[in-house]
């Protein structure tokens, strides 16, 4: 199930039609003062200059810091 999550996302995230915005506010627990929204997108929904590159190494950093963990335990 988490698999199809992250490739559900990952697939919305590459989708032209929704690749430049940040989604509804009320996905986000503070709305569009959410933190970590914020350090994506823009108050207006749509990516900071670098903010999709941000987000898909957190993505990355996040995969490989699992994989780490799962393989010294």
């Amino acid at each position: 199930m988490l698999v199809g999550t992250l490739c559900a996302f990952l697939v919305r995230l590459l989708d032209p039609a929704v690749a430049n915005k940040a989604g509804p506010d009320w996905l986000w627990s503070g709305g569009r003062q959410d933190l970590v929204r914020s350090l994506y997108f823009r108050p207006d929904g749509t990516f900071r200059r670098y903010g999709r590159l941000a987000l898909v190494l957190t993505l990355v950093a996040g995969v490989a810091a699992l994989y780490w963990i799962v393989q010294h335990v």
